[in-house]
């Protein structure tokens, strides 16, 4: 592997506790290697078999349910971002769709990369636990606006997740839209209405929650 790519490599927040020796002999072995791929290519489909971990290095890539007939948004995966990693170590299929949506390239661990990195990286396997957990803690939200009901009550646990204050959103309105699965126009309607009721104070995508505890108490 070239050195270039090896620092890019290193300097993963994934990857970062893991000793330069036992990094390096992990990426120039077998088990590990880099793709790029261009604005709509798969990068990883339930039509895999190999269990794989990813982390994207550059670019952008969007995870969708893997129901073509109905494709959900769940999330976006930015530079540093891992992925597939609840599906090592178990005989399922990949459960998601991720697509890129920029020109973007992912690091690819084997799934015997990752058995060499939890049993000789303390760090790693710390670091590892954290994700597992932070995803845990990620679909509980996502299963909340999922069945929130209204478009109102979608916005609003969305919103409050954000927490107080002025926020950035993260999201285009199109995405979002396909984030908490309502149409585009019940989403305006909803952001107006949390407007007008005083809840939520907006510039743009400069949004503002004065109160996300009152916001919940009026909306679920």
């Amino acid at each position: 592997m070239e050195e270039q790519t090896f620092k890019k490599i290193r300097s993963q927040p994934f990857l970062r506790g893991v000793d330069e020796p036992l990094l390096r002999r992990v990426c120039n072995g077998d088990g590990a290697f880099v793709r790029s791929y261009r604005a709509g290519d798969i990068i990883r489909s339930p039509a895999e078999t190999s269990a794989m971990a990813g982390i994207v290095l550059s670019g952008r890539a969007a995870v969708t349910t893997r129901d073509p007939a109905r494709s959900v948004l769940l999330r976006y995966l930015g530079a540093g971002d891992p992925f597939g990693i609840a599906n090592l170590f178990c005989s399922e299929p990949f459960v998601s769709l991720i697509r890129a949506a920029s020109p973007c390239s992912c690091l690819f661990l084997t799934e015997d990369a990752v058995r060499v990195l939890l049993g000789e990286s303390p760090a790693f396997r710390e670091t590892y636990i954290g994700f597992l957990g932070g995803r845990i803690r990620f679909l509980n939200r996502k299963i909340g606006y999922l069945t929130a009901g209204s478009a109102e009550r979608r916005m609003a646990l969305y919103l409050s997740s954000l927490g107080a204050g002025e926020v950035r959103l993260p999201l285009s309105l199109s995405a979002l839209s396909e984030l908490l699965d309502v149409g585009r126009a019940s989403l305006y309607r909803a952001l107006d209405r949390l407007t007008a009721d005083g809840y939520l104070v907006r510039n743009g995508r400069n949004l503002t929650v004065p109160d996300p505890e009152a916001l919940l108490r009026a909306y679920l």
